[in-house]
């Protein structure tokens, strides 16, 4: 009896705290929203266009033309929740990165209860999930870092729960195509479920079955909007014509940081420069789909014969992503700072100067908790690689969820990013499954603790 009522005080005890941080969590979230201003730059105002576009019945358009610069899936998304809420107030957009936002938090904690029994992973990594800095700010942001992280955790979700598989594959197979409208690099992703599926199973039939079931079915779902690309730009286009720019302004000779740069100051022969001056005096860059053929080409060429210097490109993107700090959260969720600044001129010098401490403390605390999440999340994925590998070249060596789930889609998000282009907010969908990695690490070094003590 006592047993059973320390076992029920128990559960009390963590209900009340997986509610407590739940609360807290959206606490947070509607507060930043509400008070941080923010105004949508880049890509971030092209998805606002887009989406309002859409709200007006305008179509899929940018610039009153149609466009298939980026995946479509996060402004047509939007453009719907406009068209239910009403208005294309980018206050909606941030009610409904909060709603996604809290949806993909429950899902996180039913992915840990299913892949591990240890509270402390359960609750330590739910507990960073919830309150980590980007996961608060970026509801602030319009753009798809919510919204795919959403949607790549219900693919984790359905990779880790097996039901019934004709429930399961089509489901799967649908928020994997969803995933890729907004991400197109995800049109491989049945590639990495299929592996997951080998490692955890060994039944080599069943995972081809998986790869093959998954990509129809996505093709499926990607079909109607490759359909529209043919009809509107006369060439097969997948989801976007992106890649080819991404590719060429970050691989050339004249790109130092492995980042951004602009389209005309990218290295390439001179009648490749005239082609793209050409095409871009008549048209914005991100309705030029005739530069891609042109330019990826160009891109694969230079690859292909630079290869030490496309690695050490490849190395500047993977440490703009994971070791660059929070600059993103102040460049993106927290950049309208007009008010503040016309406040600021009329401070003395002593409030100017407790105004920076205070925000360069804040800033270094976000770097703080950035710079260690994405150690833990890149260490435990290269701690994975000899399992893994053992397990793969071994016929009868399974590997369990909690080792494969935050490494292998760990590398394969970190081989594209090396290959087109990184910086710090693209590794918001893995935090979740750094959060995992970290909390597995720090668990296994109190048992070891433990053990040296006995």
């Amino acid at each position: 009896m006592l047993k059973k009522t320390q076992w029920d005080l128990q559960k009390i005890i963590e209900i009340v705290y997986l509610f407590a941080v739940t609360a807290l969590s959206l606490f947070l979230k509607i507060r930043f929203v509400r008070n941080i201003p923010t105004k949508p730059v880049f890509d971030f105002a092209a998805y606002q266009e887009i989406a309002s576009n859409i709200f007006n019945n305008l179509g899929h358009t940018y610039g009153g033309q149609h466009i298939a610069f980026q995946g479509m899936g996060y402004p047509t998304a939007l453009g719907f929740i406009y068209k239910l809420a009403g208005n294309n107030d980018e206050m909606t957009a941030k009610i409904f990165n909060i709603v996604l936002s809290m949806l993909t938090l429950i899902i996180i904690y039913l992915i840990l209860i299913k892949i591990t029994q240890s509270r402390l992973i359960i609750y330590g990594a739910y507990t960073i999930t919830a309150l980590l800095p980007n996961y608060i700010a970026y509801n602030n942001v319009i753009g798809t870092e919510v919204f795919f992280t959403f949607l790549f955790s219900i693919i984790l979700l359905l990779q880790v729960y097996p039901f019934k598989p004709w429930i399961r594959y089509p489901l799967w197979g649908i928020f994997i195509g969803a995933a890729a409208l907004t991400k197109p690099f995800f049109m491989a992703y049945p590639v990495v479920a299929a592996f997951m599926y080998w490692l955890k199973t060994k039944k080599l039939r069943q995972a081809v079955i998986s790869f093959a079931s998954l990509f129809l079915i996505m093709a499926l779902v990607i079909a109607p909007w490759t359909y529209r690309n043919y009809k509107k730009f006369g060439r097969f286009i997948p989801i976007s014509y992106n890649s080819g720019y991404v590719l060429y302004i970050n691989n050339n000779h004249y790109n130092a940081t492995g980042a951004w740069m602009d389209l005309q100051e990218a290295d390439a022969p001179q009648h490749v420069k005239d082609q793209i001056a050409e095409i871009l005096s008549q048209k914005d860059v991100k309705l030029a789909h005739e530069i891609e053929p042109i330019i990826k080409k160009q891109a694969k060429e230079w690859i292909r014969q630079n290869p030490l210097e496309f690695a050490k490109l490849g190395v500047l993107r993977l440490s703009s992503t994971f070791f660059d700090g929070s600059w993103d959260i102040d460049a993106w969720a927290m950049n309208d700072d007009e008010e503040i600044q016309k406040e600021y001129e009329k401070w003395n010098k002593k409030e100017k100067i407790s105004y920076q401490r205070n925000k360069g403390f804040s800033r270094g605390l976000r770097d703080i908790c950035i710079y260690i999440l994405n150690s833990f999340g890149i260490i435990y994925a290269l701690l994975c690689i000899f399992p893994i590998l053992t397990a793969f070249f071994k016929k009868d060596r399974r590997i369990g969820e909690i080792l494969f789930l935050p490494a292998v889609p760990t590398w394969f998000f970190i081989a594209v990013y090396f290959v087109y282009e990184g910086q710090s907010r693209y590794a918001f969908p893995l935090h979740f499954l750094f959060a995992i990695g970290m909390m597995v690490l720090v668990n296994a070094l109190i048992k070891g603790l433990r053990t040296n003590r006995e």
